[in-house]
């Protein structure tokens, strides 16, 4: 009988252990499972702030490009303005350029300028100099007082830009219109400066503003072949670069919102 009673309170003390124990464990289960919920939750707080603050800086980024492109059309058109009746020329808002055609600058097949050709640069220098002192760092470095601009917006380079058509050329000047661009857009160029405050422009890291290029018959605007269109190809085009964001800036967010994006 002593047997049996003792045998008989050995299962319950073990059960009653084992609930213990597995109380125990439900409580630890339960504790790290909050743990887990309030870390997650943390982390969900701190990624809905970065993409906040990431969306807020590619936000000015996309500001800061929309207005110096604003700057770039009221810039263009104000120049076109000054030399409505003196010089025809064309605009193209997306590019940034203004197009002269080289026809009434140049001789075919030749770098050397009309005569009567002075003057019309002459004109497009002064507008030139009118304008861009706005966008850019003039001589003695101040605004000048003119200057009212409704947008933000300022020069990183401007680029005369030589351009032929396809008609090969091998002279004893040039051998072939990759020479007779580039030296058309120099004579272009040295014309424009030529007495004026245009060669004194920097850019705001103090860089010379005004420079040269040629394309040869690379960048057609006309691919047709007719002779209008080669005529349109010859040209020669003021191209203005506006100083945008950071490049390395703007990658760096873009690639920072679509890692945080991903899932």
């Amino acid at each position: 009988m002593r047997r049996t009673a003792t045998a008989g309170r050995a299962p319950g003390g073990y059960a009653r252990l084992n609930r213990a124990e597995g109380g125990d464990y439900f409580a630890s289960m339960t504790d790290l499972m909050l743990g887990l919920l309030f870390v997650f939750i943390i982390m969900l707080m701190a990624f809905a702030l970065n993409l906040r603050e990431a969306e807020r800086k590619m936000s000015s980024a996309t500001r800061e490009l929309s207005e110096a492109h604003e700057a770039r059309r009221e810039m263009l058109h104000d120049i076109a303005s000054l030399l409505k009746g003196h010089l025809p020329v064309s605009v193209d808002e997306e590019n940034g350029t203004l197009q002269l055609g080289s026809d009434i600058l140049f001789p075919r097949g030749s770098a050397d300028t009309y005569p009567d050709a002075l003057p019309k640069l002459r004109t497009l220098g002064a507008a030139l100099d009118l304008v861009l002192p706005c966008y850019a760092v003039a001589g003695d470095g101040r605004v000048p007082a003119r200057c009212a601009m409704k947008r933000k917006g300022r020069l990183e380079a401007v680029y005369i830009e030589g351009h032929t058509d396809t008609a090969p050329i091998r002279t004893s000047h040039f051998q072939n219109n990759w020479e007779l661009s580039a030296a058309r857009a120099s004579e272009t160029l040295d014309k424009l400066i030529d007495g004026s405050e245009l060669r004194e422009l920097r850019n705001d890291r103090g860089e010379r503003l005004i420079g040269v290029s040629g394309y040869g018959e690379y960048r057609p605007v006309d691919r047709t072949g007719t002779e209008e269109g080669m005529k349109k190809n010859r040209r020669i085009e003021l191209r203005f670069i506006m100083i945008s964001p950071e490049t390395p800036e703007l990658s760096r967010l873009k690639e920072e919102i679509r890692r945080q994006n991903s899932p």
